[in-house]
């Protein structure tokens, strides 16, 4: 009997320890089912589509218009960028498509800056895919009642709940009324809170639509690495039209911010397996040949241009012409540059004038201690003169006032440096 109770023990851990190596094996059978799943999933093929696209460095043309593009409103086309408003108040802008978009599957990547010197901003940026052109409107600068789908970076908080900025996503068939007093929150669909303005670098936004899921990424601006995107929000089962345009608005209240958009790079993604159409089947062959002719033209009068400035300065022959234009971003670095330049040179000029304040202090105590030095020695020369020859006597008032003037300056010399009168 006692052999028995000694052995359970032992059987009981010898149990225990089969049951974990099983349930191990187990666990780890279905991860390993689960990755080869994943890894089955093959990525759909992406394709860029730069005629619904558009990036520095020659973003604009000279007549300040954006290939394939049209602007509204406050926006300014510049060569880095596309500033839809500049930080006024009560400002609006847009940019759109000029061309109606086809795709079953796409994937937006949008960079943008929002910036201003308040600690809120207003109004906010939206991005929008619809059946038509909201050209202007109350809702970040677009029309309401849009049919198709819009994401907002919303930066002021409207209904006062702290939760701006944000970025929200709303659907609407044509009939919906956007709720600005909830800032939305009661139409969205899908919503984070990301804080996007006044970082060190661009944010970026990817928005994918595949296989009726819409999904937002966001590089929230904190590292120069343009991958490190992190989950936003995710729409299941959201079904929108196949036709319609792309197009990004932003708009400004009684608090304002710079609202500029660097890119946007449009994506054509298709399933794997299938065959995607090829480039030449999307334009047609009369409007290929009229992008032709302006491009020759364009190229022919840029090569003009380009001659034009090497007579005009030959020194600079053989050197890129890109070279000598500032990019936003050699701007930005230039301006800190001066910006702890013009804060070096301030603090040595604060170094000279402490140094002369300091200087100019010596020279008054030394100046103070030889004239205390001298008027104690005067003091006890009357003393003794008054001693030995009476002064007092002779001259009552003026002495005794001059008495006590010399005994106050004699007041203030140290006991140490006093001399000890002379006896009578």
């Amino acid at each position: 009997m006692a052999v028995s109770i000694a052995q359970r023990p032992a059987a009981n851990a010898r149990l225990l320890i089969l049951t974990f190596l099983t349930t191990l094996i187990f666990h780890r059978s279905v991860a390993d089912v689960a990755a080869g799943a994943s890894t089955s999933e093959e990525p759909p093929h992406r394709r860029f589509e730069y005629k619904y696209s558009f990036k520095g460095p020659h973003l604009s043309q000279t007549d300040g218009s954006i290939p394939f593009w049209i602007h509204t409103g406050n926006a300014i086309p510049s060569a880095d960028q596309v500033r839809i408003t500049p930080s006024l108040r009560s400002q609006r802008g847009t940019v759109w498509t000029k061309n109606r978009v086809n795709f079953e599957h796409w994937e937006a990547e949008v960079t943008f800056r929002v910036s201003g010197r308040g600690r809120m901003g207003a109004d906010g940026l939206a991005v929008w895919f619809t059946t038509a052109q909201g050209l202007d409107g109350p809702v970040y600068g677009a029309a309401d009642q849009w049919n198709g789908v819009g994401v907002f970076f919303d930066s002021f908080d409207n209904d006062g709940k702290k939760n701006n900025p944000a970025i929200i996503v709303v659907g609407n068939n044509g009939n919906l009324v956007y709720d600005h007093q909830n800032d939305g929150t009661t139409q969205a669909l899908g919503t984070c809170l990301r804080d996007f303005r006044n970082k060190p670098y661009p944010v970026r936004a990817k928005i994918t639509y595949y296989k009726k899921t819409l999904t937002v990424l966001i590089n929230n601006g904190f590292t120069p690495d343009k991958e490190d995107y992190e989950f936003c929000t995710k729409v299941d089962n959201m079904v929108i039209p196949t036709e319609g345009f792309f197009g990004i608005s932003a708009a400004t209240g009684g608090l304002a911010d710079d609202h500029d958009v660097l890119s946007f790079l449009l994506f054509r993604l298709t399933e794997p397996g299938q065959q995607p159409p090829p480039p030449e089947s999307e334009i047609p062959k009369e409007e290929k040949d009229k992008y032709q002719e302006e491009f020759q033209n364009f190229q022919q009068e840029l090569d003009k241009k380009k001659e034009e400035f090497q007579k005009e300065h030959p020194d600079v022959q053989g050197e890129p012409i890109e070279d000598l234009y500032e990019t936003v971003n050699d701007r930005e670095i230039r301006q800190v540059f001066e910006g702890q330049n013009r804060i070096h040179l301030e603090i040595k000029q604060l170094h000279r004038q402490l140094a002369m304040i300091l200087d100019e202090q010596r020279r008054y105590v030394s100046v103070i201690t030889d004239e205390v030095g001298k008027k104690g020695t005067n003091a006890e020369s009357g003393t003794v003169g008054r001693t030995t020859f009476g002064f007092c006597r002779s001259h009552p008032a003026g002495g005794s006032q001059k008495s006590a003037r010399v005994e106050k300056l004699f007041s203030r010399v140290p006991e140490t440096d006093r001399l000890s009168p002379t006896p009578g």
